[in-house]
């Protein structure tokens, strides 16, 4: 069983992000915050987010309907906060 308040599902991502961005040599002031962009602040790539989309739902092991997250009105997002994925994950998993 998962902890699925707010605070743990942000925890769990930052650490996700984290791993996946390890090996990029990226420079960041101040960490990974909710305000920290996926494209803008850490270049991600679509390929990226599509990992990132695989590493939670196998973390938390189940389907999560990212697509409800990464398109609006037909088109794909062009950027997202931690804090939207945030947000997402626990509305989509029922945490608070």
């Amino acid at each position: 069983m998962y902890n699925l308040t707010n605070e743990c599902i942000g925890k769990t991502l930052m650490k996700i992000v984290e791993d996946l961005i390890q090996d990029w040599g990226l420079e960041l002031d101040e960490g990974i915050t909710n305000d920290t962009f996926l494209v803008k602040d850490l270049d991600f790539a679509s390929v990226d987010i599509i990992q990132l989309c695989v590493a939670l739902e196998q973390n938390y092991d189940r389907k999560l309907g990212f697509q409800d997250l990464l398109m609006n009105d037909g088109n794909y997002v062009s950027d997202l906060t931690i804090a939207q994925i945030t947000d997402f994950l626990v509305n989509t998993m029922g945490g608070g």
